[in-house]
């Protein structure tokens, strides 16, 4: 699982999460409402492109006021669980210009820091100003869509809140924005190149409006998955969304039964439910992610840790590491001198959780490893990584030295005193340096 949903005691409903539906978002601009306007659109576009500079350029800032304005309907609508595109062209549903407005302001405002970082700091700022216009401006998006609040999308504590509840699967939804908007550059500049014809003019208006409906419908879709740790109101509940998005998929009796224990608040019941049923679907994930929230929200923690040591080994298993490393937080936060089932999956563990910058989460993972586990082949990779980690992220040069001597007392021909060493000399030349 790569960036999967963070473990919670919340809800225990699970929703397709956005990046198991990327051939759909492709597919959405193809329903007809969007594929008429987006062409009318793109005719227009391109007769914009042979009038003068001034009022060309005015006939496109009006198209693209029109386009977003229907761009932020189909995300509003999105959020509240309607995945159809507006169904009334010419009707009802047209929009809101001021939504538009806003979204304006906010990259002017994103613009002008931008501008201000790199004349101050130079390439640092430049560097600097660009993460922040690639990461901050979604959340800024999806605040507007949600709240109608310019001044709401510029409040650092409002965007902060938006990055922080959606977690790591925010900055993957940052990247394939990002990706969107650069296939679609490539796509316009690869047709004007080799395209001698007056047809490229609306083919590059068509392509830009086309993965611009895609990303304010992806965007919409992130708010609506995560609309209840977000508190955003949907009408519309996931298992209704679900079934329309998936009407070929047969309903789980099991799901429909459990949904109807916690809504009566029969939660033991619900429980005993998703244990008989595990007995014979222990490969269903699905069922195991639900049977531990209902654990945590239902305060059975010697339980929920019972059943995620078990969990947590499957899940390493099938080398779905993330999801694995989430719901290890969890548990170590419940009992910080939590076990893993299977000790060989620690170091397993601990190295994902690196490579994912969740360094807190690695040391947690290792500590005292050796005194668990006396003799574990694995002990000489664990002091190495440890001290990595504690020098290279929270710079304790003392306390690294400390675990590498140790490495090289207790282990003297493993393969990896070698490393050891050259990790102890860069680590005494940095301290003369110093």
């Amino acid at each position: 699982m790569s960036e999967q949903d963070r473990f919670s005691a919340d809800p225990i409903t699970t929703f397709t999460p956005f990046w198991r539906r990327l051939p759909q978002f492709f597919l959405y601009p193809m329903q007809t409402g969007s594929m008429m306007r987006i062409a009318g659109y793109s005719v227009f576009g391109g007769i914009s492109m042979f009038i003068p500079n001034t009022f060309g350029g005015i006939l496109r800032l009006i198209l693209w006021i029109v386009f977003l304005k229907y761009a932020f309907l189909v995300m509003e609508r999105t959020a509240n669980g309607q995945f159809d595109e507006p169904n009334d062209v010419n009707g009802k549903e047209e929009g809101d210009a001021a939504q538009v407005v806003r979204q304006f302001g906010l990259f002017v405002i994103f613009g002008l820091l931008f501008g201000l970082l790199t004349a101050m700091f130079g390439k640092v700022g430049y560097g600097l100003g660009w993460l922040l216009m690639n990461v901050l401006p979604p959340a800024g998006i999806m605040i507007i869509a949600v709240t109608r609040s310019f001044w709401q999308a510029l409040n650092p504590v409002q965007i902060f809140f938006y990055i922080k509840t959606i977690g790591s699967p925010y900055l993957a939804l940052c990247f394939i924005l990002l990706s969107l908007t650069g296939s679609g550059q490539w796509l316009q500049v690869f047709l004007y190149r080799h395209m001698d014809s007056w047809l490229a003019l609306p083919l590059l208006s068509f392509v830009e409006f086309y993965f611009a409906l895609i990303t304010y419908h992806m965007m919409g879709y992130a708010i609506y998955q995560y609309h209840e740790k977000l508190g955003v109101h949907a009408d519309v509940s996931f298992e209704e969304a679900e079934a329309k998005l998936s009407p070929g998929k047969v309903a789980d009796p099991v799901l429909a039964k459990l949904g109807s224990l916690v809504a009566n608040g029969q939660q033991d019941e619900a429980i005993e439910l998703l244990r008989e049923e595990l007995r014979t679907r222990w490969e269903n994930n699905d069922l195991h992610e639900r049977y531990h929230k209902l654990l945590m929200a239902s305060g059975k923690q010697a339980a929920a840790l019972n059943h995620g040591r078990e969990f947590i080994n499957k899940l390493v298993t099938e080398k779905r590491f993330f999801q694995a490393l989430d719901l290890c937080e969890q548990c170590l936060k419940i009992d910080p001198e939590f076990l893993q089932q299977d000790s060989n999956h620690v170091y397993e563990l601990a190295t994902a959780a690196n490579m994912g910058k969740r360094q807190n989460l690695a040391i947690d993972l290792m500590r005292r490893f050796d005194r668990r586990y006396p003799d574990h082949p694995h002990i000489p990779s664990v002091y190495l990584l440890s001290a990595k980690i504690l020098s290279e992220h929270f710079h304790m040069n003392k306390e690294a030295m400390q675990i590498l001597q140790g490495l090289q007392a207790k282990f003297p021909d493993h393969a990896l005193a070698r490393e050891a060493r050259a990790h102890m000399d860069a680590l005494g030349k940095s301290a003369v340096a110093s």
